[in-house]
């Protein structure tokens, strides 16, 4: 997005993306549960590869969630939104942005457990999950690794 060129930092541009998708995203698409507005986090770590920036995102009832066609369709149209703030170098289609881009749909209990507070940006430091443990890493898998 030529409105990002000058971002720099996986982490501003993490920022930026989640205020931008809670802004556009969750005006245009009503909450399906009146206790549950749209919510989007982000999470930044480092890979041997470079900067990667995957999300979280709440405002789902569990109900909505059981469905795999239903998941499937909101996950794409996620990614596609967050994608639109990645580029790849023609010559070389491996050099990107930064790398991940999935988009994880929180249950009603990971909704509670993150205490609703949406449009922050975490950064996942490996050093300190194995310090605090398992119990302290955060939801992501990849980011678990």
């Amino acid at each position: 997005m030529a409105r990002t060129a000058g971002i720099e930092r996986a982490v501003e541009l993490a920022r930026r993306i989640v205020l931008d998708l809670e802004r556009e995203y969750g005006v245009t698409h009503a909450p399906l549960d009146p206790d549950r507005p749209f919510g989007i986090n982000a999470w930044v770590y480092r890979t041997r590869s470079g900067d990667n920036i995957d999300f979280e995102v709440y405002g789902m009832v569990d109900a909505h969630l059981r469905d795999p066609k239903w998941c499937a369709r909101l996950r794409v149209e996620l990614e596609d939104l967050v994608a639109q703030y990645n580029w790849s170098s023609p010559t070389d289609p491996a050099d990107r942005r930064f790398g991940g881009g999935a988009v994880f749909l929180c249950t009603e209990a990971e909704e509670r457990a993150r205490g609703g507070r949406s449009a922050e940006v975490r950064v996942y430091r490996r050093w300190l999950g194995r310090l605090l443990g398992r119990r302290f890493r955060p939801y992501l898998p990849v980011a678990c690794d």
